[in-house]
């Protein structure tokens, strides 16, 4: 191979590892550029010393620690970088997918929510909401995300980076259209299993065929999509803490108006303003700051792991134990097969989440209270099964149990391959950065498995059933 060639791989690298460090909480990029000299210069005396250029590299990066550890040394010395970790950079505002953008889809993106319930009234809370409530806000962020893939921080046009090719839109407009399907031809009938089945199934194939969007050229590679599970957890957080903030602030607003003498009748219409406005504009306003933040979840997943994993064990014990006592699932409340059947999601977004901010480098006591955690989940998906198929035997079958059936089958499927990988890596089977690569593609290969099958319950189960 030509050494230009060469040289020119161990350039990349080294500026994708360069881009990784600056990343880091508490690096600025005056560091990353030191940190980087000192790179080069212990590569350059490796090469020197008759290494080869990718031997010099990995030695290089050995010797200067890992990331981790680099920037939480640097964070220890300058302690006040964290804190600043969340003020905008002064040219957001001018930067294509900046903080303007950001702020002007978001009030479209509120706009579009409220404005259903202007025009059609109390009818919209429970015929249209349902059903639409996805195609109301998710528009918005894929425009968020087109925007930051056609343009480069110039605010010049790209060539090569729009979505991949034709395949990359076409499948995003054509799942768009599709979802559209039960608002054009479906029935409103908010009383029927079909008509919920649709509105629970068809904004989680909406939200993971937005990936798309996000991912742009890469979408076509499998492994890339742990970036979109990455983005849902890190705007899941800001979410979380924007609504909650919102709440307050609509609260004091409500009080400081009914202090100050205004009509009841008046201040009463504040939340059904505010808040529509705020859940729909608080979408590309998180999708900002997860594109300018990228660290919330390598610091919360483990948090939220080492809290929720032996809680939800817990949980899962519990009810096996209650199973064995009441000695058959079948009599088990149909309202308690719905919260477990809850349960075992929440496991699968825990275990996902988790393995999306996992260190490949290492084993942790974490991945033993995921393994304990996963086959719990697996008893209890088992058990959730045989009551299933007891009930369908017994009662017959309708759109609610066929839907929860093969929930529960790609659940099961799911939890038993993450398991075994997670017994590769612990019992050191496999080598552990092929281990956790294994075990993040198995999570990565669950979103379009998943997004397909969500997508089928919601458009087919309805004419499938006769809009029961």
């Amino acid at each position: 191979m030509p050494e230009s060639a060469v040289t020119g791989g161990i350039d990349s690298q080294i500026a994708q590892w360069r881009q990784m460090m600056a990343a880091r909480p508490g690096v600025s990029a005056d560091d990353a550029d030191e940190l980087t000299d000192h790179l080069e210069a212990q590569i350059g005396d490796l090469r020197a010393a008759g290494l080869a250029p990718d031997e010099a590299l990995l030695i290089a990066v050995k010797r200067l620690g890992s990331q981790d550890a680099v920037s939480r040394e640097y964070a220890r010395v300058h302690s006040e970088r964290l804190w600043r970790q969340l003020m905008p950079p002064s040219s957001a505002h001018r930067r294509p997918g900046g903080l303007l953008v950001a702020l002007v889809l978001a009030a479209g993106c509120g706009l579009a929510v409220r404005l259903p319930y202007a025009l059609l009234g109390e009818a919209a809370s429970s015929e249209f909401y349902p059903r639409a409530a996805g195609l109301l806000v998710l528009p918005f962020l894929i425009a968020y995300f087109l925007i930051g893939h056609w343009r480069d921080d110039t605010g010049a046009l790209r060539r090569g980076d729009r979505l991949g090719g034709a395949a990359g839109l076409l499948t995003l407009l054509g799942v768009l259209v599709a979802g559209a399907v039960p608002l054009a031809l479906f029935p409103a009938r908010p009383d029927g299993q079909t008509f919920w089945l649709t509105a629970l199934h068809l904004p989680v194939s909406l939200g993971i065929t937005t990936g798309i969007a996000y991912l742009g050229a890469r979408w076509t590679d499998l492994s890339a999509w742990m970036d979109w599970v990455r983005f849902l957890g890190e705007a899941a957080v800001y979410y979380v803490l924007i609504a909650l903030c919102g709440g307050v602030l609509t609260a004091l607003i409500v009080g400081i108006f009914y202090a100050a003498g205004l009509p009841e009748t008046a201040v009463t219409q504040i939340p059904g303003w505010v808040l529509p406005l705020g859940a729909g504009g608080a979408v590309p306003v998180c999708a900002w700051l997860v594109q300018h933040k990228k660290s919330v979840i390598e610091n919360m997943a483990p948090v939220l792991t080492a809290v929720f994993t032996p809680l939800m064990s817990a949980a899962l014990i519990a009810f096996l134990v209650v199973v064995v006592v009441a000695g058959d699932p079948v009599t088990v409340d149909r309202d308690v097969l719905i919260v477990f059947d809850a349960a075992l999601i929440a496991v699968a977004a825990i275990v996902l989440f988790t393995v999306s901010a996992r260190d490949a480098e290492r084993r942790h006591v974490l991945d033993w209270m995921q393994l304990i955690l996963i086959a719990a989940a697996i008893c209890v998906d088992l058990v959730m099964l045989w009551a299933m198929a007891g009930r369908l035997g017994e009662w017959g079958a309708s759109a609610n149990k066929l839907a929860g059936l093969g929930c529960n089958v790609l659940l099961l499927t799911h939890l038993a391959g993450s398991a075994w990988h997670y017994c590769q890596i612990l019992l050191g089977r496999a080598p552990r950065p092929a281990g956790a690569s294994g075990l993040a593609r198995w999570q990565c290969l669950a979103l379009p498995v998943f997004g397909v099958w969500a997508l089928l319950i919601a458009l087919g189960f309805p004419p499938l059933f006769g809009w029961a």
